[in-house]
């Protein structure tokens, strides 16, 4: 069949783009920057994608799900030219948003650690929160960085899962990583073989963390994790003699390049690490880098991670560009996040002249042409229940298995995918095979044949062949199905006489298609 395993089903050629001028004015500073970046990489834009691809993107990128067919019927039938912004607005507004962002910004902070279900929900809860109340970045980060006591468990969870133990090594890795778009791991060691930064360097971000401790204490039953800052404690130097996890070499003061983070005597040493980073250059660019990857599947400087060295590393002007409207508007993340899906870049189609040529390569590089991406398992899973209905039916209990099978499959994928270095599997890098996996089994069998499901409801109310496909391809696609769809379809159920086992065979393939496991 035309739209089973992963190959990407044939659609309806893409109406005349809607004029570049409609979506973001030229006046737009951003558009300028955008078109600037283009021309420098030597590429001509594709077309825009038409209004249901773009809504789709922007479900799953913002809410983490496909739309629902009421989204889709309100956006289609708004007949505003600022209907792109409005929906977007509506999106960024809701809950979704904050519980689908706190989720990708745990994973982003608490990469490179075991699971630990407790320290994870207080995390993501807390994030949840702030973003609903609309906290600026930079004070998130004040929070995690100088998180104190017990009673602030989710702030705590950051410092809890990476310092656990006094493995201030790993805390700080993740600091310079999550904070700074840095890499310093190797730096443990020895000198950044590049000249970027050196071991002493690494060391006196440690610094700053020397005097903290952590530890989980039970409260009510519940491990919770308790930050305490001595009054002395310093870090030093390994030596080529330590053991692993010792350091007797020379002391090494709080400070990195960059960092305008002295103590003060008012102050612990996390206090002013938090200040500092609050005040760096790199701060908003890591943001900016991060956001702009967790859109396109890869950053503006890649990985989005590396910008370099502390200081004197020069970014592109879109990075730079974004990150001081960044700063300019209270480090707010929906700000950011608004900015990137209404630009010109982002509204790109993912089809071009010559599919996988060279030049589709050099395109989606640059941003230039939107990149196929494979969902990652929580939208996958949130999708399945709204493709299948079952986000309106009975949805409490099942999305409460749907999560438990997203959490068994964090640890299956751990465990599956981890490499000698530990690094982490969060949901940034889904792919098809580990999709397919998730699709292929109970879950999936469920939502597909279950009574008060999409397709029964379908079967029961609709007589016209035709009319079930279009449906189902609306719940599943986002559009009607495509004439080439429609011909495979109805010839399959024709074969199998339109029975309502031949319908959950032909639901269930669509669903293992490459468009709608991906992003595109």
């Amino acid at each position: 069949m035309a739209c089973s395993g992963t190959e990407r089903p044939s659609e309806p050629p893409s109406p005349t783009p809607t004029p570049l001028a409609v979506r973001a004015p030229a006046a737009d500073p951003l558009t300028a920057v955008i078109a600037e970046h283009w021309r420098t990489a030597g590429v001509e834009p594709v077309g825009e994608v038409d209004d249901p691809g773009f809504l789709r993107r922007a479900s799953l990128d913002l809410v983490g799900r496909i739309p629902t067919l009421e989204e889709l019927d309100r956006f289609a039938a708004d007949p505003r030219p600022d209907r792109r912004a409005v929906v977007v607005d509506a999106l960024l507004a809701s809950d979704e948003f904050a519980a689908h962002w706190s989720e990708l910004l745990t994973d982003t902070l608490l990469e490179g650690t075991s699971d630990r279900p407790r320290l994870r929900q207080a995390l993501q809860d807390w994030l949840r929160d702030q973003l609903r109340a609309r906290a600026g970045w930079d004070e998130i980060v004040t929070d995690l960085v100088t998180a104190q006591g017990s009673e602030d468990a989710g702030a705590a969870a950051f410092l809890a899962a990476h310092g656990r133990g006094n493995q201030v090594e790993a805390l700080t890795g993740q600091t310079a990583r999550a904070f700074l778009g840095l890499q310093l791991q190797c730096a443990q060691c020895h000198d950044d073989p590049d000249g970027r930064f050196t071991q002493p360097e690494f060391y006196g971000l440690a610094a700053y963390y020397a005097r903290t401790k952590v530890r989980l204490e039970n409260v009510d039953g519940a491990r919770v994790p308790k930050i305490v800052d001595r009054r002395r404690g310093e870090m030093h130097l390994p030596t080529e003699h330590d053991a692993p996890g010792d350091r007797s070499g020379p002391r090494v003061a709080p400070g990195f390049p960059g960092l305008h983070a002295t103590p003060r005597e008012d102050e612990t040493r996390r206090d002013a690490l938090a200040r500092g980073l609050v005040t760096s250059a790199l701060l908003p660019r890591a943001a900016v880098n991060h956001a702009w990857a967790r859109l396109f599947g890869r950053g503006i400087v890649e990985p989005w991670d590396d910008l370099g060295a502390p200081v004197g590393t020069e970014h592109p002007p879109l990075l730079t560009w974004l990150a001081d409207d960044f700063v300019a508007h209270d480090h707010d993340l929906r700000h950011l996040v608004r900015r990137i899906v209404l630009s010109p870049a982002y509204q790109r189609r993912a089809e071009g002249p010559e599919p996988g040529g060279p030049d589709a390569k050099a395109r989606q590089q640059a941003f230039a042409q939107a990149a196929v991406r494979p969902l990652p398992a929580s939208p996958l899973l949130r999708s399945l229940l709204v493709a299948t209905g079952l986000d309106d039916v009975h949805g409490r209990a099942f999305a409460k298995g749907v999560d438990r099978r997203r959490q068994q499959l964090r640890r299956d994928y751990a465990q599956a995918f981890d490499d000698d270095e530990g690094a982490a599997i969060d949901d940034f890098g889904g792919n098809v095979p580990q999709a397919l996996l998730l699709l292929n089994g109970e879950l999936t069998n469920q939502a597909v044949g279950a009574s008060a499901g999409a397709l029964q409801l379908l079967l029961r109310t609709e007589p016209d062949p035709s009319v079930r496909i279009d449906a189902l391809a609306r719940r599943i696609y986002g559009r009607p199905a495509s004439p080439a769809q429609q011909r495979a379809l109805r010839s399959f159920l024709d074969e199998r006489g339109h029975d309502r086992a031949a319908y959950e065979d032909a639901m269930h393939a669509m669903l293992l298609s490459s468009e709608f496991l991906t992003n595109h």
